[in-house]
């Protein structure tokens, strides 16, 4: 621990420092003009671990979660050095204090109680008490205090990478790719085709293959499948075949995707020979239960159909499914 005039130092010098840290908090960034009174601001849904490799061009946001991490780190290193402390005492002391300054920033309408701000501020704590645990001897010399930092920045730049490759992981990992037509239905009617023969669309030839869908009869169809918020992605082509539009055809057709009873995305296509043009689609279903597809054709010669062909659905992988359970248990959407 430090003694003496290092110890006299490092108490001013963490006072100056939390003094620093309070005003970023709640006076620092324009806060008083910026946030208006506008009721209490909350969020007690965990997302994750904010710290992302940059990039993207979320700059601002990276910055300011790097800060939010950083600003934390020296409490970690130097408190223990002036006030012997285990650890588990010096959490939950961090944990008390963090906490009661997210409420003040609440009712005080200068910021909000983010839970998620609580667990990267604590997450720096943290990493700057392991890294002076790290330099047994010699801590209070010119020396040790040179080691203490080298030690908090080598845990940081590990701490860092393996939360955002994490991040990463949950962010971007994909799983397997599973065809529409392997899930069960929940509502409706579908009849998959058999055979996936070849069509045209637009004097384009189109090859399906994964699946094939059709609507039996004109006009509107719809049907459900449930995910259980298993899937990342649900990609597809949707279009009106040459074949089917007679010489004088005329009129829309068009595709809803819903999900969990919300209109997500939607398509339309003319019924007009030359016109046709074959659709892609790739549409985000992260965390939906129910999916619902429905099918509408405005034509007049009822011979009139559209067809929706290699429809596929993108698994979340194994770390987004516990991350999806554990941001339901935790209140989440």
């Amino acid at each position: 621990m430090f003694q003496g005039k290092t110890r006299t130092a490092a108490w001013i010098g963490l006072g100056l420092y939390t003094v620093l840290t309070l005003f970023f908090l709640f006076v620092g960034f324009n806060r008083s003009s910026a946030l208006p009174e506008t009721g209490l601001r909350y969020n007690l849904a965990f997302d994750g671990i904010p710290l992302h490799f940059p990039g993207g061009g979320y700059s601002n946001l990276w910055v300011f979660n790097l800060g939010n991490y950083l600003a934390f780190v020296p409490f970690g290193l130097v408190i223990p050095l002036l006030i012997r402390c285990r650890f588990l005492p010096f959490l939950l002391v961090f944990l008390a204090a963090i906490t009661g300054g997210e409420l003040i920033q609440m009712v005080t309408h200068l910021g909000s109680f983010d839970i998620n701000d609580i667990v990267i501020n604590t997450l720096g704590a943290v990493v700057g008490y392991g890294a002076q645990r790290l330099i047994r001897r010699g801590r209070t010399t010119p020396r040790g205090v040179l080691k203490l930092l080298s030690s908090g920045v080598l845990l940081t730049l590990l701490v860092y990478s393996a939360v955002s490759g994490i991040n990463y992981y949950l962010d971007h990992g994909r799983g397997e790719i599973r065809a529409l037509d392997q899930l069960p239905l929940e509502h409706g009617e579908v009849r998959w085709e058999q055979e996936l023969h070849s069509f045209t669309m637009a004097q384009e030839q189109i090859e399906p293959a994964i699946n094939l869908y059709s609507p039996d009869h004109p006009g509107l169809h719809e049907f459900s499948l449930r995910l259980d918020g298993q899937y990342k992605e649900l990609a597809g082509n949707f279009g009106v075949p040459d074949d089917a539009i007679p010489a004088k055809g005329s009129g829309t057709s068009s595709v809803m995707i819903s999900a969990d009873g919300e209109e997500i995305y939607s398509l339309d296509v003319n019924i007009a020979p030359g016109e046709n043009q074959p659709l892609s689609f790739q549409v985000s279903v992260e965390g939906k239960q129910e999916l619902t597809l429905t099918v509408k054709t405005d034509a007049a010669d009822p011979r009139t159909h559209a067809v929706l062909w290699d429809l596929t659905l993108v698994e979340a992988n194994t770390g987004q499914k516990l991350a999806a359970r554990l941001q339901r248990l935790l209140g989440g959407k």
